[in-house]
């Protein structure tokens, strides 16, 4: 059985904290990813389409497509993030074997787990988590 790998909290922060100040933008294909990064983006986050809009329509919002992700991260070299479901460790565990350089396990798709989030400490890939106020 393969030994688990994960990164440290020194690195975990420390490329988070490269991002900050910066814009991270939302796109949903390559070249808006491109025309992100040309723009000045630190890093962009890959949708499938806006969470909202998917579940207005009765759908379930889910981890985007792989392969969609793939080509946004062979387009650009800024960082690309991803979201996974809250408490939907395999989807996490696609996007770290994708390379994704953050995952967020995000609230605005529909929980996979209603009680138990993602255990990070088992990943690579930092996690990230947005915010409006941190005090």
């Amino acid at each position: 059985m393969a030994e688990n790998i994960t990164g440290t909290s020194r690195v975990k922060r420390g490329m988070a904290e490269m991002l900050k100040g910066g814009v991270i933008m939302d796109v949903v294909n390559a070249d808006q990813a491109k025309i992100a990064e040309d723009a000045g983006a630190v890093a962009v986050m890959a949708l499938e389409r806006v969470p909202a809009d998917i579940r207005a329509q009765g759908g379930v919002s889910r981890m985007s497509d792989p392969d969609m992700i793939e080509a946004i991260q062979a387009r650009v070299s800024i960082p690309v993030m991803a979201k996974a479901r809250i408490g939907h460790f395999v989807e996490a565990q696609i996007l770290q074997s994708i390379g994704v350089d953050y995952i967020d396990e995000s609230e605005v798709l529909t929980p996979a787990d209603y009680a138990n989030h993602i255990d990070k400490w088992n990943f690579t890939i930092p996690f990230v988590c947005g915010a409006t106020n941190l005090g």
